[in-house]
């Protein structure tokens, strides 16, 4: 405790106020760890220019956990016990544009991929007042489900657990993988007047809270990696940035349902499809947006393509289907 007090560390149950010349080693380390308590996580990453050189000020993300398939996060910055005076946090330019050690991975293929940079990332925290967001990701395996010849829609059994899991708290993100019409899910669900579905190419949709969130500019579709011969095709990433009403503040969302065979990375790699991601969020975020990403990744938590988001990104769920593909 004494060892944290030097380095002038204050946690509260509303995040980690850090003061100058706390070590950005420390820092990055405490920025994955989560607090804890009760409800339901699907998966936070945080986001703004707090791990540069110098800045005072960041935060653990606030993550309620338990078996569901959704998410309270928090964009904060901390609730401090001790403050220097005059406290400005340095402002710099986008710390999260993507940087290239000029390596690469899958040459021959079109998917081939750059390295990033040593000492580059996508971790950080977010500045300025509290938020709270709720965010969930489900596969709908459309075909089985919503198929004629199958379920045709199972008496709307998606939308109902939907709508179920956001009674107490409506969702201020959806995002679906295998999912052919959102707007059949969110009718499903009660939800058409409330909530806007994006996309539906390659059938991964997102959705976002109308009389929460501004959607800023279109939603962007990017081709990250490839199945396996014989199976469905390329995988891509879902984007887009939305500002709250409210406060202001803004975020970056992806979806993603990546390549099979599970764990594999298809036929670009795990590594090669991780380094692709990571290079379509850096080329769209902007320097205070808070990053959630999450879907089906088609990957556990010890593929390499999850492991090589993991040095990139602060992973807060990892879902127990399918032997843990969904984060």
């Amino acid at each position: 405790a004494q060892a944290i007090l030097a380095q002038a560390l204050v946690i509260s149950a509303e995040g980690i106020g850090i003061v100058p010349r706390c070590p950005t080693s420390f820092l990055r380390s405490m920025m994955s760890k989560a607090i804890v308590s009760g409800i339901a996580c699907v998966l936070v990453l945080q986001s703004s220019s707090a791990l540069a050189s110098g800045v005072e000020t960041c935060r653990a993300s606030s993550c309620l956990s338990d078996q569901s398939e959704s998410v309270m996060l928090q964009l904060t910055s901390p609730v401090r016990s001790i403050v220097p005076a005059k406290l400005v946090p340095r402002q710099v330019a986008n710390p999260f544009a993507w940087q290239t050690s000029g390596g690469t991975i899958a040459d021959s293929l079109w998917c081939k991929a750059q390295e990033p940079a040593e000492g580059w990332s996508l971790k950080g925290c977010s500045p300025g007042a509290p938020l709270d967001i709720k965010v969930m990701t489900y596969n709908l395996f459309w075909w089985n489900l919503f198929g004629a010849q199958f379920q045709n829609g199972n008496n709307g059994s998606a939308g109902k657990l939907i709508n179920d899991s956001g009674a107490d708290v409506p969702y201020d993100f959806m995002v679906f993988q295998e999912c052919e019409d959102g707007h059949r899910v969110l009718r499903d669900a009660g939800l058409e007047s409330t909530h806007t579905a994006l996309g539906v190419e390659h059938a991964i949709v997102l959705a976002y809270r109308k009389d929460a969130w501004s959607l800023m500019g279109s939603d962007i579709l990017v081709d990250v990696a490839e199945d396996q011969p014989g199976l469905w095709g390329r995988r891509t990433l879902l984007l887009a940035r939305f500002q709250h009403k409210a406060s202001g503040k803004t975020v970056l969302l992806a979806n993603h349902h990546g390549p099979l065979v599970v764990g594999s990375g298809g036929i670009c790699g795990g590594k090669a499809t991780a380094w692709n991601i990571l290079r379509a969020i850096a080329e769209h975020v902007q320097a205070d947006d808070s990053i959630v990403l999450m879907g089906d990744f088609n990957a556990e938590a010890h593929s390499e393509a999850v492991r090589t988001l993991d040095d990139y990104l602060n992973r807060h769920y990892t879902g127990v289907s399918f032997r843990g593909v969904d984060h």
